[in-house]
């Protein structure tokens, strides 16, 4: 006889991980979060620019004057501008001990308060 051959035997285990609610709650959420971002090609597709829209680096770092109050568009702490040199704004905070803090960042990247 001739030797035969045979598919191999594929064996899975389902694996249980046990959840507390809080996480599946957080787990549906950014499924339907991700499944409406999917399904929605307006928020998918980049926003066309128009020259009109473009700001000039000079204009942006303009609208802040030392002393305003700004925090970061993707947020974050508030901040006090403390100095505006072309493009870049200096900012001081106090971190959540109470420290003071400082960094300088695109005029773009900053909101007013």
């Amino acid at each position: 006889m001739g030797s035969a051959h045979r598919a191999p035997i594929v064996y899975s285990r389902r694996i249980e991980v046990d959840m507390s609610p809080r996480n599946k709650r957080r787990i549906a959420v950014a499924t339907l979060f991700l499944a409406i971002g999917a399904s929605c090609p307006a928020l998918a597709a980049p926003a066309s620019i128009s020259p009109r829209a473009s700001v000039q680096p000079d204009a942006t770092a303009r609208q802040f004057e030392r002393g305003e109050l700004v925090r970061l568009r993707s947020g974050g702490p508030m901040m006090t501008v403390s100095a505006v040199n072309d493009d870049q704004v200096k900012c001081i905070w106090t971190d959540d001990s109470g420290q003071p803090d400082d960094a300088t960042f695109p005029a773009d990247v900053l909101q007013k308060f």
